[in-house]
């Protein structure tokens, strides 16, 4: 069956969801090369994604021929999670090694320089 057989805007409509889901495949990859900067800058811009980060709305399905793009975005995402799951588990370890340091001693300390 024809596009013009199921309705006139059936191209149309694919075209703009074509583009709409391009948009958000962009946006994505570009989100997640925020994480391959130096880890000070991460937080601050992983904080403003956060805080501004809107959902696509009116999405249609994903396109086929975007699916090859999806799928490495999608693998590329989750080896950045697991990164910095690592990273986290890391950083956790460090500051509970950092609290187990006993804090400076009420007692006077004396040095015997003379003996």
């Amino acid at each position: 069956m024809s596009a013009e057989a199921i309705g006139p805007d059936l191209s149309n409509e694919a075209a703009e969801n074509l583009a709409l889901w391009e948009r958000v495949l962009t946006e994505l990859e570009d989100n997640l090369e925020v994480f391959r900067e130096p880890a000070e800058m991460v937080s601050v811009q992983a904080r403003e994604l956060a805080l501004t980060w809107q959902p696509a709305l009116n999405l249609g399905p994903l396109p086929a021929e975007l699916m090859p793009r999806a799928r490495l975005l999608a693998k590329a995402q989750e080896r950045a999670y697991i990164q910095l799951r690592g990273e986290a588990r890391t950083n956790r370890r460090q500051a509970e090694l950092i609290r187990s340091v006993p804090g400076p001693s009420a007692a006077a300390v004396y040095l015997d320089v003379a003996g």
